[in-house]
């Protein structure tokens, strides 16, 4: 089993903003468009906002590295964690693809639970396709709130652990790492470690095994061969 997971910087290459350094958070109060709080106060605003993202995905595609990654899944038992509400590993072959964050071409009845895909349309005018209600939101894991598919961070049994395109800030890449005898950071920058406690005075790259610094579609032939060697062990 090859467990990866992946964070913005795997759909930055393909032209999706990320929301931090410099990205749409510099645009955006965080507490108005992306928290629970924000969506209790102005659910219009919130719903605006995401319609624009998914707006955006429909005209993104994805790069090489979604390509390889999904790739794996035709020699490899895979399984895809990712932070990323995007659909770009789907779209690129992915099977096994769980959303850490909820996915953005979804949204969700706030009557019945329902959850269902609309694509890369907007929101307004939808009514619920199980009940019909119209009390809809963004199927997204909002600041303040729990993410249930944190649950399989620390749950799945594999040969190797992979990271990509993912800084640590959020999840503690570092400390899922030390659960696995084999493990590969792909990070075209070195990354301290910061956690909910602050900041360590140590890297993100010395609790893995092996640490590529380069961005995912620069890191293919590399995964390649640590994988090569990873099977004749």
């Amino acid at each position: 089993m090859i467990y990866i997971l992946s964070g913005a910087g795997l759909s930055a290459e393909s032209g999706i903003e990320t929301f931090r350094d410099g990205g749409l958070w510099d645009r955006y109060d965080i507490s108005d468009v992306c928290s629970a709080q924000g969506f209790e106060k102005n659910p219009e605003l919130v719903n605006n906002f995401y319609d624009r993202r998914r707006l955006e995905l429909k005209n993104v595609r994805p790069n090489a590295a979604h390509r390889y990654l999904a790739s794996l899944e035709e020699r490899f038992e895979v399984i895809h964690l990712t932070q990323n509400v995007d659909d770009l590993l789907e779209r690129a072959g992915a099977k096994r693809v769980i959303h850490l964050h909820g996915k953005l071409t979804e949204l969700k009845c706030l009557e019945c639970g329902e959850v269902f895909d609309i694509g890369y349309e907007s929101s307004k005018g939808r009514v619920c396709v199980k009940c019909g209600g119209d009390n809809l939101r963004p199927n997204v894991v909002f600041f303040g709130e729990s993410a249930p598919n944190y649950r399989y961070l620390y749950s799945i049994k594999a040969s190797i652990f992979i990271a990509v395109g993912t800084s640590g800030r959020v999840l503690d890449i570092a400390d899922i790492a030390k659960g696995y005898g084999n493990s590969l950071l792909i990070n075209p920058k070195r990354e301290k470690r910061v956690t909910m406690f602050g900041e360590f005075d140590e890297y993100i790259d010395e609790y893995f095994t092996l640490f590529i610094q380069k961005r995912a579609t620069e890191a293919i032939s590399d995964i390649e061969e640590v994988l090569g060697n990873l099977r004749r062990l």
